[in-house]
């Protein structure tokens, strides 16, 4: 019974203070920040970059996957010569890749 009163219990959650007791953090201390990715689609997206925190409209940048290289294949496949080179040629057969065109931050990846 005298260690129940020694030892008291833990105060309850909205009993807990959350004020910050400084501006500038601990220099032993480490912050961690998780930032999820804004939704992209496959045409350019106005967004506030998390980088530059600018309303900018995306930068496209496209790139050849494997599912590109498949598509090439399956036309060579089937004897369809003259078109091998469309998959390399549209959007459809590749990422869309989402900068911002202020500071070129990797903003996401549309994928289909």
């Amino acid at each position: 019974m005298a260690s129940e009163k020694a030892n008291p219990p833990p105060p309850a959650y909205d009993q807990v203070d959350h004020t910050v007791s400084s501006a500038y953090p601990h220099p032993q201390t480490s912050t961690t920040v998780i930032v999820t990715g804004p939704s992209v689609g496959p045409d350019p997206t106005t967004i506030v970059c998390p980088s530059c925190r600018a309303t900018v409209v995306t930068r496209l940048d496209y790139e050849t996957t494997t599912r590109t290289h498949l598509c090439a294949a399956l036309l060579c496949l089937f004897i369809c010569w003259p078109c091998v080179c469309v998959p390399y040629l549209t959007t459809t057969c590749r990422d869309a890749n989402h900068y911002c065109p202020n500071c070129s931050a990797f903003i996401g990846t549309y994928r289909k």
